[in-house]
């Protein structure tokens, strides 16, 4: 049975018809200890049969660890997104389920070209002012609605500058990370394991707390 209808299919492809150039989906995983692993690799077939522009490259976590550890992979199952070839420091772990797959869907035009920063003026000089190795996760859970927006700012924020990563984690798949960082509610972003801010902020708000801007 097709997770997608025939026409959130068709929206798909009018959306994806913007792409500006093609996606590679490396999507980590591994045959056994991870349940989430099958449902993903489900909703990726679904979504490569609705574009060419999107490649999914399988990679086995244990039989490639190699290749993990050179996108600090250490857990599955996990998407990272690349485009020519390069990567665009942004990840997914946990199944794209839910609202966390329009996430999903926004990154993939976002870096494809196919939407601009989103970002305002103001947020684009502050987040290209960065130049310490900055690592973003945001936690999440299928059902919030709030969720894709903290993921698309933090998304975008890694877009913008190379010393940045954005990690989104489905806090319901991975509950020692969540565990580790405290987290009983969603969105909860997490910036190099010190700086929490909670909830989903407006942009402003949100990139000033992310980077302990003060106002």
């Amino acid at each position: 049975m097709a997770l997608l209808s025939a026409a959130d299919q068709q929206t798909l492809r009018g959306m994806f018809d913007d792409m500006k150039q093609p996606v590679t989906l490396l999507f980590f995983t591994q045959a056994i200890e991870c349940e989430t692993c099958d449902e993903t690799k489900r909703i990726l077939a679904e979504l490569t049969d609705v574009t060419d522009k999107i490649v999914v490259e399988e990679v086995n976590l244990v039989l490639d660890k190699e290749r993990a550890a050179t996108y600090g992979i250490e857990r599955a199952p996990a998407l990272v997104l690349l485009t020519n070839g390069q990567d665009t420091r942004i990840r997914f772990f946990g199944a794209p389920a839910g609202y966390d797959f329009m996430a999903m869907v926004d990154a993939i035009l976002a870096v494809s070209g196919a939407s601009d920063s989103d970002l305002s003026d103001e947020s684009v000089a502050l987040v290209s002012a960065v130049t310490e190795p900055t690592r973003i996760q945001v936690f999440v859970t299928p059902t919030c609605v709030y969720c894709p927006r903290a993921v698309a700012l933090a998304n975008r924020m890694a877009l913008l500058n190379p010393n940045i990563t954005s990690t989104t984690v489905v806090a319901t798949e991975f509950y020692e990370l969540a565990r580790t960082f405290r987290v009983t509610g969603v969105p909860k972003t997490v910036v190099n394991e010190s700086i929490e801010v909670l909830g989903a902020l407006p942009e402003p708000d949100f990139i000033r707390a992310a980077l302990a801007i003060a106002d």
